[in-house]
């Protein structure tokens, strides 16, 4: 089994992507989560659904078994259940070179 590819936001603001589905009961508890530390560090989330592209897109089929995923700045930051407090300190460490483009 190949590892799953790990998608960029389309959204060039967002340092958080947010995998997830319709009806995920864990996608709708960490959401408000996800989204508080991110208004807290100043910064975007972007929110994709791995069903929107339809039945067996590569995000669908890299991603089925792992909602909600929370995606910082280019890595699996969390898969199922997401902590305030480790995404927290994920946000304030910043990349260098989103340092350097102060973004």
């Amino acid at each position: 089994m190949s590892s799953p590819r790990i998608p960029s936001p389309h959204d060039r603001d967002a340092r958080v992507l947010y995998l997830t589905r319709e009806g995920c009961h864990l996608c709708e508890e960490a959401l408000p989560v996800v989204r508080a530390e991110a208004d807290r560090a100043g910064t975007v989330v972007e929110v994709r659904d791995i069903d929107a592209e339809g039945e067996g897109s590569a995000l669908q089929r890299d991603w089925d078994h792992d909602v909600p995923v929370v995606i910082v700045d280019g890595a699996v930051h969390a898969r199922y259940r997401v902590d305030a407090a480790d995404l927290r300190g994920a946000l304030a460490r910043r990349p260098l070179w989103r340092r350097l483009l102060r973004r």
